[in-house]
């Protein structure tokens, strides 16, 4: 990261600094926030699925929120970076890292992590790996574990690169900075030589993108200049760490203040905890209205934590570019660290697992694993019956579309049978989990309903 961050997958403009028109990391941004993807995000889970509260926040209102951070930090870094006399544009480092945060969360299946759960399960309960037990529709251990790990990073790394604009290569072709700073772990879900992931290095601590997408991710991150550890397993992206601490600081605080506002927390305690983040001596006597005081310990913890991370990011930023750095920018600050740890421990223990979060979890195990029964059992089959043609017919014909076939269709478009029969059985799961992990909580529970015949369409 020595220079402005390096070119792209598509072939960045230069820009004339006097003239208005956008950077293509603004372009990054725009189309992050223009797309269905992003905007299905307003009804997928944050912390508290299917609230019924106006104020919760949803995943839309937490990757902003997030952006927001990051875009600060970026910013930060940008200019005691350039007083070092690096030869960047702070503001391009804060607009990466903020188009990357708007983009961390797109691909998370309904009802959050559990909803990677819910996937997980039904792959290890219903598939087979190659080479075991009954026929696999698997060719490879990689295909197999892509979804027996399910990844919501995976799959938002697919959403930008493939399903946006699925008739060309590269999908919307977003600069490599971009799909770089968003990529928090570079690496296939199975390690060369099946390797053991390594104790205490970040990246590899799950995986960043599905086998059906690994010329796109070598492209990417190559471009950026990522050392390649292995072959297609990457360092972080510096500013990776920076998209990291920003949803760290977001997940601890505003998940902590969405607990108070719903009554699962003491709302004086969750104030308490906020105040112990970096007090200083000596400060003046907080509001006596909690929900004010609230609001002010929230603000005034964040305004803290960036400076504080941005810190932890200058010491060690050497060796984040050269591929060596493996510890997130929060645990390097052990004050910030056990204030942080206090909140999420203490959020988890009354928040996230409260009678109503884990019941609506609980149900969405099942709405996702009846979803996947229906669907993957009609796309992945050859010859489908009555049921399963009407199932395929509900899926959009899109969800079969590729580029390498994108010549041939626009002469000839495909029935969706042929579309799907081109497909191989590890292709044609894929499918299916790119339409089901882009439903949002709700469509996907009335959909489940509706197909179970519980619920009939009005």
């Amino acid at each position: 990261m020595g220079s402005e961050p390096r070119t792209a997958p598509r072939e960045e403009r230069a820009v004339d600094p006097q003239s208005d028109e956008r950077t293509d990391y603004n372009r990054d941004y725009d189309r992050i926030v223009f797309s269905s993807e992003f905007r299905c995000l307003h009804d997928k889970t944050q912390v508290f699925p299917l609230s019924t509260s106006d104020y919760t926040r949803t995943r839309l209102t937490h990757s902003i929120e997030a952006s927001c951070v990051g875009r600060s930090l970026g910013h930060q870094a940008g200019l005691k970076l350039r007083a070092q006399g690096v030869d960047l544009v702070p503001s391009d480092l804060g607009t990466i890292v903020a188009a990357a945060c708007l983009a961390h969360d797109i691909g998370n299946p309904p009802f959050g992590h559990s909803g990677e759960d819910a996937i997980q399960h039904w792959v290890e309960q219903r598939l087979s790996p190659p080479g075991e037990g009954k026929k696999s529709p698997f060719a490879t251990e990689a295909e197999w574990k892509d979804l027996r790990d399910f990844e919501g990073n995976a799959q938002g790394f697919r959403i930008l690169n493939r399903l946006q604009s699925r008739e060309r290569r590269g999908g919307l072709r977003y600069t490599a900075a971009t799909l770089g700073a968003m990529s928090k772990y570079p690496r296939p879900s199975v390690l060369p030589g099946s390797r053991p992931k390594v104790k205490g290095r970040v990246s590899e601590k799950k995986f960043g993108y599905f086998q059906d997408d690994v010329d796109l991710a070598l492209e990417a991150y190559r471009a950026t200049g990522l050392q390649e550890r292995e072959t297609g397993v990457f360092s972080r992206h510096p500013l990776a760490f920076l998209v990291e601490a920003a949803d760290d600081i977001c997940y601890a605080v505003i998940d902590l203040e969405d607990s108070a506002k719903l009554g699962l927390v003491p709302m004086l305690r969750a104030c308490e905890l906020l105040e112990a983040v970096l007090p200083e001596p000596g400060r003046r006597k907080p509001p006596r209205h909690l929900e004010t005081r609230m609001a002010q310990a929230r603000a005034v913890a964040i305004g803290k934590l960036i400076p504080q991370c941005v810190g932890a990011f200058m010491d060690q930023v050497h060796a984040l570019e050269e591929g060596t750095g493996e510890t997130s920018l929060t645990s390097l600050r052990p004050d910030v660290e056990s204030a942080l740890d206090a909140i999420t421990d203490f959020t988890s223990e009354f928040g996230y697992r409260s009678e109503r979060v884990l019941q609506i979890e609980s149900a969405g195990f099942k709405t996702l694993g009846g979803l996947l029964d229906m669907f993957a059992t009609a796309v992945v089959t050859d010859a489908p019956n009555r049921e399963e043609k009407k199932l395929r017919q509900l899926m959009p014909m899109e969800c079969f579309q590729r580029p390498e076939f994108a010549a041939v269709d626009e002469e000839k478009p495909p029935k969706r049978d042929e579309a799907i029969l081109r497909l191989t059985p590890y292709q044609r799961l894929l499918c299916v989990t790119d339409y089901i992990s882009g439903l949002s909580d709700s469509r996907a529970v009335e959909l489940f309903q509706r197909l179970s015949g519980i619920k009939l369409p009005t």
